[in-house]
């Protein structure tokens, strides 16, 4: 007689968690992604570490989050490194370093993290953790938007409307906060409502 296979804690944990052919339970699904997680599973470390982040199916707990996301972010984890950078962009569970932040963006960058790009863009804009840099502001959230991320869609829209970093050119501008707008992002919805 064959036997059964046991479930796979990784598959069935994010099952719960995404709500993929069972409603979402983040109860369930954390126990799930956390056994995934001590056994190496490196997406489930960094949901588990999301999970604390959050209170996700657990108590808040930021320690726990970042050991989580630093476990991922090791094995290059392009989510994970997203995560660090935040933390250390906005001083969560850390002490706030901009510097290290502008680091784990780049890493989440090159390995094709969309949203790495585009915080990384706004970093060299607003001179954080680098100098300014206008032409590698555009050049990040052109290359973001072109991937559909709608705050760089938007970003880049500013950045036309008012010349930042590109020449001033009011077409590009409204092209790419309408194609942020289809995404409901709602400073493009503003900019584009009528005066």
């Amino acid at each position: 007689m064959p036997t059964v296979p046991h479930p796979d804690p990784a598959e069935l944990g994010q099952n719960f968690f995404y709500g993929i052919g069972v409603r979402k339970n983040y109860r369930k699904a954390f126990s799930l992604l956390l056994q995934a997680a001590e056994l190496g599973h490196i997406h489930c470390k960094n949901v588990v570490g999301f999970c604390y982040d959050r209170g996700f199916g657990v108590e808040k707990d930021i320690a726990k989050a970042l050991f989580w996301y630093e476990q991922a972010a090791a094995n290059d984890h392009q989510v994970a490194l997203f995560n660090l950078a935040r933390c250390y962009e906005k001083g969560k569970g850390v002490t706030r370093d901009l510097e290290t932040a502008l680091a784990f963006y780049k890493q989440a960058a090159a390995l094709g993290d969309v949203p790495a790009v585009c915080n990384l863009g706004v970093m060299h804009w607003l001179g954080q953790g680098t100098q300014i840099d206008l032409p590698e502001a555009a050049r990040c959230m052109r290359y973001a938007a072109r991937r559909g991320d709608s705050k760089s869609q938007y970003n880049l829209g500013i950045l036309y409307d008012e010349g930042i970093g590109v020449a001033k050119n009011r077409r590009w501008a409204t092209l790419w906060m309408r194609k942020a707008a289809a995404q409901g992002h709602l400073g493009a919805l503003e900019f584009l409502a009528p005066q």
